[in-house]
């Protein structure tokens, strides 16, 4: 969802918070949190546990452009770390109607080719993670914090 898109989403949800309504502090609270760039719920889950832990200065659904003029978009970017972080559910390599790919092989090739380029236009490293690595925060937490990712002191 670019800027715009998601300005216009909030000013419509907004004015359905009518002060004086039950919940609408926890409505707002919601709100001021969504971001509707998260493209999976495991990225959701992983933005709320990123809060919960702490981390505040981290971009999502970042553009980067390929060494051949290709366009990749990275889940999280931490420039405190120079680090991406990709969430990837196992579906994205061998559920047919979900991958690109003709074969889970070429979609792990794919996948593999698109990091490498990303890695070489902006020197960063890659952190990744899947559906048991979102349990909890702290299962994240220690997933992140082996990639040298870690919040704020």
């Amino acid at each position: 969802m670019d800027a715009e898109a998601d300005a216009a989403w909030r000013e419509d949800a907004a004015r359905l918070a009518t002060p004086g309504l039950r919940g609408v502090r926890q409505a707002r609270r919601a709100l001021e949190f969504a971001d509707g760039r998260a493209d999976l719920p495991g990225e959701s889950v992983s933005r709320a546990h990123l809060h919960t832990l702490g981390f505040r200065g981290f971009d999502l659904q970042v553009p980067v452009t390929g060494s051949e003029g290709q366009q990749y978009w990275l889940d999280f970017a931490f420039p405190r770390a120079r680090c991406f972080g990709e969430f990837d559910g196992a579906a994205k390599y061998t559920e047919p109607a979900l991958r690109a790919a003709p074969s889970a092989q070429q979609a792990v090739l794919d996948e593999k080719s698109r990091e490498d380029d990303v890695r070489g236009v902006t020197g960063w490293r890659f952190a990744r993670w899947g559906h048991d690595h979102i349990r909890t925060a702290d299962v994240l937490g220690a997933r992140l914090a082996a990639f040298g990712v870690r919040p704020p002191g």
